[in-house]
């Protein structure tokens, strides 16, 4: 077996040459993982980073929400001071109107009276149609106002009534039989208020209402009158008919 010499110093530098490689290795070694350990900081801090801002995102979210929201609740709340503004005016109408009920109600009963005597004192003066009937009506109103158990809103409604029944008196064309002047039974016609006539059933007799009293009508009038008679009882079409009209009072 050979022999190698190899010389004391050749050794020492190859042991400090090993040593030298195996001290870098470790430095390179802590080196990397200090590397690694900073990187998982950093994405550790980082993922702290996204957080914050994700939440700080979400709270300006929600805050610019808030805002937008309490703007809208400025707006219907001064909307709604100015409705309570306006219930509080109609409040104080209404108490003051209450207050005034008492003397309203002590008014309105001498006005109904007021008015009733006014109508009984216009059929007096009018054109004599269904007296039986409209005289009945003023009587029906003066009644109902003696009796308790009819309010005073239904009686002042019985008024009006009363008064649209004249007005629409005006505005018809109306036959119905009934007596003259002398109890007998003829037709009576009435065009409004401004022609008033009747005839007797045989047609011997036409007589038209002057304004004060009736008066007996020519001949050529019995025609017209009969006619007239038959289209307010719609047996015959509306036509145009010549008739004696009484002059207005005063002419």
């Amino acid at each position: 077996m050979k022999r190698i010499a190899v010389s004391t110093i050749a050794v020492a530098s190859i042991l400090l040459g090993a040593s030298a490689v195996s001290a870098q290795n470790a430095d390179v070694k802590s080196i990397v993982e200090e590397v690694n350990e900073a990187n998982k900081l950093a994405k550790s801090s980082q993922q702290a980073i996204d957080g914050v801002v994700n939440a700080t995102d979400k709270l300006v979210t929600e805050f610019k929400g808030v805002l937008k929201t309490n703007a809208g609740l400025r707006a219907y709340n001064a909307q709604q001071r100015r409705v309570i503004t306006k219930q509080e005016e109609e409040i104080a109408k209404i108490k003051t109107s209450i207050g005034q009920i008492d003397e309203i109600k002590r008014q309105i009963t001498p006005l109904m009276l007021d008015m009733i005597a006014d109508l009984e004192e216009f059929i007096a003066a009018d054109v004599p149609f269904l007296m039986d009937e409209r005289n009945g009506r003023i009587e029906a109103l003066r009644e109902n106002m003696d009796n308790p158990n009819i309010s005073d809103p239904e009686r002042f409604r019985l008024v009006l009534e009363a008064y649209k029944a004249e007005v629409q008196y005006g505005r018809s064309l109306y036959s119905y039989e009934g007596p003259d002047e002398n109890g007998r039974a003829v037709n009576f016609v009435r065009l409004g208020r401004v022609g008033f006539y009747y005839q007797a059933k045989d047609g011997s007799e036409t007589k038209a209402w002057n304004g004060s009293a009736w008066e007996s009508l020519d001949a050529e009038f019995k025609t017209p009158v009969r006619q007239l008679i038959r289209m307010a009882l719609k047996r015959t079409q509306q036509d145009v008919t010549v008739l004696p009209i009484a002059a207005p009072k005063g002419k």
